[in-house]
């Protein structure tokens, strides 16, 4: 995969976040298997530290994942233990360094792009 796809691809998922109006629990439950299905697609002329932290953002995702698929209050984002705050905090997180390592493969496709 090139580093336009896989920015293309993480934008998408990016901009599902911010158009979302439901509990981030959820909106990271629904859109796992986008960021999963990306887990082993991060370009090699990405820089390692980017790949690095992809991995993990993609290893926490795996973590949160519901026991039994059809039932979703198997995920321990969704533990009813003080009122779900540590789920919604959590999934928070995960979406911020989605969001974050976007903006920054942005960044290095618009530096590389850029006429010195």
């Amino acid at each position: 995969m090139k580093i336009e796809e896989f920015q293309q691809a993480l934008v998408n998922i990016v901009s599902q976040f911010q158009t979302a109006d439901y509990d981030t629990r959820h909106l990271l439950l629904d859109l796992s298997e986008k960021i999963l299905a990306l887990a082993e697609q991060a370009p090699d002329l990405l820089p390692d530290h980017f790949k690095s932290e992809w991995k993990s953002i993609c290893r926490e995702v795996d973590e949160v994942q519901p026991t039994f698929k059809s039932h979703r209050k198997t995920s321990i984002l969704l533990d009813r233990e003080g009122m779900g705050q540590p789920g919604r905090q959590r999934a928070n997180a995960i979406i911020t360094r989605i969001v974050a390592l976007s903006k920054s493969v942005n960044r290095l496709k618009n530096e590389e792009n850029s006429p010195d």
